[in-house]
């Protein structure tokens, strides 16, 4: 049984194609008011960023670009974002 982890865990290692064109997420914005506005302004200008209504503390966007990694990384740094959850992930490669 402990083969076939350490097998499993060897192929999850690997590097992985990412030529993701769209990715669907949910962005938790914090409880700080100030903070989750501004969140909402500088996701709002991202060129990348298409962002729906925000209902609550969430936020529906969707990104468009060859590699959502960086602009990921960049969500979850931003101050007022608690949380992004990845809803889709397109992995089509041509």
């Amino acid at each position: 049984m402990c083969e076939i982890f350490s097998k499993i865990g060897a192929t999850m290692s690997r590097r992985r194609p990412w030529n993701t064109s769209l990715s669907s997420l949910v962005i938790t914005l914090s409880d700080e008011g100030v903070e989750a506005a501004s969140a909402v302004s500088a996701i709002g200008n991202h060129p990348s960023i298409t962002a729906s209504t925000r209902e609550g503390r969430y936020l529906p966007i969707v990104i468009e670009d060859a590699d959502a990694r960086p602009i990921h990384r960049w969500l979850e740094e931003l101050p007022g974002v608690a949380f992004v959850d990845v809803v889709f992930c397109s992995t089509e490669t041509a």
